[in-house]
């Protein structure tokens, strides 16, 4: 770590939007599939809510990835 008067620029890595909704994807379905799996949380009833805040947000850069999660979600409540 450099200090705060370290002349040395600090070189940070740029992710792409590809990179993030893979990050997101990764790491967000399976949490929610494991505390489904777990009880915590009713798959059915999470992938509706997030269906309702993605529909009051149409049209944003996240909807779209957050309807997708939902589908996913839903799917799984089906197959259960």
């Amino acid at each position: 770590m450099s200090g705060v008067d370290d002349p040395e620029t600090v070189v940070l890595p740029v992710f792409s939007g590809g990179d993030v909704v893979r990050l997101f994807a990764a790491t967000y379905l399976p949490l929610c599939r494991s505390l489904g799996a777990a009880g915590v949380v009713d798959a059915r009833v999470l992938a509706e809510k997030i269906t309702a805040r993605a529909m009051t947000d149409e049209g944003s850069s996240w909807s779209g990835l957050a309807l997708a999660l939902a589908h996913v979600l839903e799917a799984d409540a089906h197959s259960a």
